[in-house]
């Protein structure tokens, strides 16, 4: 029997064919994934330490040392539904670029690309949550989950706290004697302190950078062609939504990021990243998102990162889309990423 445009297969089928859009937090530093087939997820940890080899004689037995082992660490992720009562008028209706007053579109094709528009909306909307989640982890080194009929729970994944940073008052950039440039060079050898990787990227909000790059350090840069850096971006940047690459200081690659979301809990549209903060991280921070179980019986109950599902109810004759995913964005190598407010 062949498939129905809504089954369920073939609704997974074509998120796979729909290559939702790239996330930079999540691209630059959560590029792992693992799925569980139960409620939770568990990422294994190995925590090194600075140890010197001990002095002995070499008339006595050598000293025993401590092994060192791998830790565990189990979460259970918030659960999403996306859900949509499609428009039964669309098959019928012009689609968006369609020829005024033709037939360039059966009413089955027309609720093929709706049914594709739809999904893809619902698609964006995980992603965005996923971009939020990977948003807080690298801000606060935790994650709060709240939502209707869940109870708040805050998700620490126990980052070490000198790498979460307020300036306050004179400290502030912008402020006279405040050399930004000075403070990342500072800032960079606490992740490695703490982490043992080195910081390879920062990422600045709006008023960061513009903060950032009136140092009079980096000025001297952009000005002298003979120390400057060829790919620095110190004027003309172009908002775009994600990290814009700004060029090198240094070690570090330069970004400038621009995101938003509408919080459900208020209604108003606010920044991914506070405005007015930095964020320094490793390449290896190793972030990993991860997909527990899906409760359903018509998807197996298997961990998918996005499943759809449809049904339709008789009076009124409606058609529904649901989405379903199991997430949690999981800094792997949490004290391997820097978050600092600057203004």
């Amino acid at each position: 029997m062949a498939l129905s445009l809504y089954d369920t297969a073939t609704l997974v089928a074509m998120v796979e064919q729909l290559k939702p859009p790239s996330n930079f937090l999540l691209d630059t530093f959560f590029p792992g994934v693992v799925t569980s087939n139960t409620e939770f997820v568990a990422v294994d940890v190995f925590v090194g330490k600075r140890r010197l080899a001990p002095f002995v004689s070499p008339l006595v037995e050598g000293k025993i040392v401590e092994s060192l082992g791998m830790t565990t660490s189990q979460f259970k992720p918030a659960y999403i539904k996306a859900k949509t009562r499609l428009d039964p008028f669309r098959p019928i209706r012009r689609q968006i670029g369609e020829q005024i007053g033709g037939q360039n579109m059966t009413p089955a094709e027309r609720e093929a690309q709706n049914l594709a528009f739809e999904l893809a909306q619902q698609i964006q909307m995980v992603d965005r949550r996923l971009e939020w989640m990977a948003a807080q982890a690298l801000v606060n080194g935790s994650v709060t989950i709240s939502g209707e009929n869940y109870d708040a729970q805050t998700i620490n994944f126990g980052r070490d706290p000198s790498l979460t940073i307020a300036l306050s008052g004179a400290a502030k950039w912008g402020q006279t004697g405040v050399y930004p440039s000075e403070n990342l060079l500072d800032w960079s050898a606490l992740p490695l302190k703490a982490s043992g990787l080195a910081v390879t990227d920062v990422v600045f909000t709006p008023a960061a950078w513009k903060l950032f790059r009136k140092d009079p350090n980096v000025q001297d840069v952009i000005r002298s062609f003979a120390n400057a850096e060829p790919s620095l971006r110190a004027s003309g940047v172009q908002a775009q939504t994600g990290g814009q690459y700004l060029g090198n200081w240094g070690p570090f690659r330069l970004w400038l990021y621009f995101d938003w979301y509408i919080d459900p809990s208020d209604g108003q549209e606010k920044p991914m990243i506070p405005d007015g903060t930095v964020l320094m991280g490793s390449n290896q921070l190793n972030g990993t998102r991860a997909f527990a179980s899906i409760i359903d019986p018509e998807v197996g109950y298997t961990a998918l990162p996005y499943a759809p599902k449809s049904w339709t109810t008789q009076d009124p004759a409606a058609r529904w889309l649901m989405t379903q995913s199991a997430p949690l964005v999981i800094p792997t190598q949490v004290n391997a990423c820097l978050a600092a407010t600057v203004v």
